[in-house]
C-alpha cells in the first residue's frame, strides 16, 4: 500500500488525503484574481449557477470576464470582489458535491475571500451575502476614486523595517501574510516614496500589486462607514466549522461580533499568518484552496514548515484523468 501511494502523482494522492484527513478549505481575496479563475470547474452546472446569479446582479457577463477577461474589467474592484465570491463558492461546492471534500475542519479567506470562508462554513446563504459582496466592492471601488492608492508587498527584512517604512512614507501595514511577507498601503504618492525608501532596507523584493486601491488601512473609512448601514440586514449564524477572523486571527463566534468585525476589516490589516497559527492549533495541516490560484496555498506552506496545500484546480484534473 505505501508502495502505491508512492507511486501517485503529488495531486492525486493531495485529493485521496482530502477524502480521508481534516482539511482547512481557503478562499482567495482581491490582488489574486487572474483571467481563467473557475475554468477548472467550467463544466460544473453548480459554478455555473453561482456565476449566473452574480451576473444578474451586476448585469454583466461575469463568467466571460472570469474566463476571458479583459483583465482590466476583471481588476475593478466593484466586479472582482463579486468574482472571486462566486467563483470561490462554487468550487467549493463542486468539490463538496463530488466527494473530495469530505472532513472539511476549518475555513478561512483572505480580505473578501473571508465572506466566501463564512458562507461556505454556514454563517450566511451564498445568495444572502451576494448583494453585500456587491456593495462592499461598489463602496470600496468609490473610495478607490475619492483617494486614489495601491499596495505593496513586501519580502524579506523585519517587522520594525517595514513599520519604519510606513512611517517614513506615510503607509500603512496592510496584511501581515507570513514571517517574511507584509503588505503596505496607502497613497499613489506614498507608494512611490517606499519603492525609493525601500533600498535603504533589507527587503529582498518589493512587488506592486495588482489591485485598484489602497485597501485595509484608513484610507478605507468611507466605504466602511457607509457599509456599516447595510450589513445590519444581513441575517448571521454561527458557523458550523471554525472560521478565522482577518481581524483577530481566532475563530468567529457570536454573530453579532462576526457583523462588527466584518465591518473593521475594511480597514484593519489582515493577520493571516495569526490565521494558519490558528489552523495549526487545531491540528490542521492539510489546505486546500478555491478561488483564483495558489497564493494561499503557497502562503500555508510558508507558515506552516511541512503544511500540504494546492489549490482545486490540481486535484480535480488528477481526479478526472
Amino acid at each position: 500500500m505505501v508502495q502505491k501511494i508512492l507511486l501517485l502523482p503529488v495531486a492525486k494522492y493531495f485529493a485521496s488525503l482530502c477524502r480521508c484527513m481534516a482539511t482547512g478549505v481557503l478562499f482567495s481575496g482581491q490582488g489574486a484574481q487572474r483571467i481563467g479563475m473557475g475554468q477548472e470547474c467550467a463544466n460544473s452546472p453548480i459554478l455555473s449557477n453561482c456565476l449566473t446569479l452574480a451576473s444578474d446582479l451586476l448585469h454583466l457577463d461575469l463568467k466571460k470576464i472570469c474566463f476571458t477577461g479583459p483583465v482590466e474589467e476583471l481588476t475593478r474592484t466593484d466586479v472582482c470582489q463579486v468574482a472571486l465570491y462566486a467563483v470561490g463558492y462554487g468550487v467549493f461546492s463542486t468539490l463538496m458535491d463530488r466527494g473530495i471534500l469530505t472532513d472539511v475542519a476549518c475555513c478561512a479567506g483572505l480580505s473578501l475571500g473571508e465572506w466566501t470562508a463564512l458562507a461556505a462554513a454556514g454563517a450566511f446563504t451564498f445568495e444572502a451575502g451576494l448583494p453585500l459582496v456587491a456593495l462592499r466592492g461598489k463602496l470600496m471601488n468609490e473610495a478607490c476614486r475619492m483617494i486614489p492608492g495601491g499596495m505593496l508587498s513586501l519580502i524579506g527584512g523585519t517587522r520594525e523595517e517595514v513599520f519604519t517604512l510606513c512611517r517614513e512614507s506615510g503607509l500603512y501595514p496592510s496584511n501581515f501574510n507570513a514571517p517574511d511577507q507584509v503588505v503596505i498601503s496607502g497613497s499613489i504618492a506614498g507608494i512611490a516614496s517606499a519603492m525609493d525608501l525601500a533600498r535603504n532596507f533589507s527587503f529582498r523584493r518589493i512587488i506592486p500589486i495588482n489591485v485598484a486601491g489602497a485597501y485595509h488601512c484608513p484610507l478605507m473609512s468611507e466605504a466602511q462607514s457607509a457599509f456599516l448601514l447595510k450589513i445590519k440586514n444581513l441575517n448571521i449564524r454561527k458557523p458550523f466549522i471554525p472560521v478565522f477572523s482577518n481581524v483577530t486571527g481566532q475563530p468567529h463566534g457570536d454573530p453579532n461580533d462576526i457583523r462588527r468585525l466584518l465591518i473593521e476589516q475594511i480597514t484593519a490589516p489582515v493577520q493571516w499568518e495569526i490565521c494558519m497559527q490558528s489552523a495549526a492549533a487545531i491540528g490542521v495541516n492539510n489546505f486546500c484552496e478555491c478561488g483564483a490560484g495558489k497564493v494561499l496555498a503557497s502562503l500555508a506552506k510558508k507558515n506552516l514548515p511541512g503544511a500540504i496545500a494546492h489549490e482545486a484546480g490540481e486535484f480535480l484534473k488528477a481526479e478526472r484523468g
